[in-house]
C-alpha cells in the first residue's frame, strides 16, 4: 500500500512556502540540506523527525518545482543580506 503524503502550503504558516503537511518543515528546507549540501536522506529525517515517506515527498516536489524552489532560495538570500546590513549598521 503507496503512503501519501501531501505538501501544503498555508498562508499563516512558513509565509506560506510549501511544507509537509502536519509539520513546519519547509520543502525547500528539506530539499536544500539533501541536493544542495549532500545530507543523507536518514539525517534530515532524524534532525526533523521525519519519516522516509515525508521526506521522499517533500524532494518531489522540490524537484517537481525549480522555479518555485529558486524563488525561494532568493527570497532567503535577499533576507540574510537584508539581516547582515542591519548588523553592520552603526548604533
Amino acid at each position: 500500500m503507496s503512503v501519501t503524503i501531501p505538501v501544503v502550503s498555508t498562508p499563516n504558516v512558513l509565509g506560506g512556502k510549501p511544507r509537509i503537511e502536519g509539520t513546519r518543515v519547509g520543502v525547500y528546507q528539506v530539499g536544500s540540506l539533501v541536493r544542495g549540501h549532500d545530507w543523507s536522506t536518514a539525517a534530515v529525517a532524524e534532525e526533523f523527525d521525519l519519516t522516509a515517506d515525508e521526506i521522499d515527498a517533500a524532494l518531489e516536489y522540490y524537484e517537481s518545482n525549480p522555479d518555485e524552489m529558486e524563488a525561494i532560495a532568493e527570497e532567503e538570500t535577499e533576507m540574510r543580506e537584508r539581516l547582515e546590513d542591519l548588523s553592520r549598521a552603526p548604533q
